[in-house]
């Protein structure tokens, strides 16, 4: 015969990130990112993308796209006359979209999931 163990007051239910992060299961991609162009919106080459295809695209979300058969991570920024994606790296060019275009929306960024250890031009500062 036991004690019953003093954490047991302190237990909680596991964190599922199935539960925290996928609102939509069956309309969540996963994309790697290989490009620094978002790097400034501490998205980082290497990055895992969690990109929901439910959500309807507002201005300046972070949206996954094919333009021309690539796929691409940026900034949408739209009004009634033009719509751009936009990176977050100055050397990157913004991408005016046209009607002539091959431009397909994936889906929304929701969340960016990192791994610290491989980012790399990140300096430590002074704590």
């Amino acid at each position: 015969m036991g004690f019953p163990s003093p954490a047991a007051d302190y237990a909680e239910e596991r964190i599922s990130l199935d539960r925290e992060i996928i609102k939509h299961p069956a309309a969540t991609d996963f994309f790697r990112v290989e490009t620094d162009s978002m790097i400034n919106a501490f998205i980082p080459p290497g990055a895992l993308l969690v990109v929901d295809r439910s959500i309807i695209p507002q201005n300046m979300d972070i949206v996954v796209a094919v333009v021309e058969g690539e796929f691409m991570c940026r900034y949408l920024t739209k009004n009634e006359y033009k719509a751009r994606l936009l990176p977050a790296n100055p050397k990157v060019k913004d991408i005016l979209i046209t009607a002539e275009m091959n431009v397909q929306i994936i889906g929304v960024v929701i969340r960016t999931i990192i791994d610290p250890k491989n980012l790399q031009n990140v300096r430590a500062g002074r704590l």
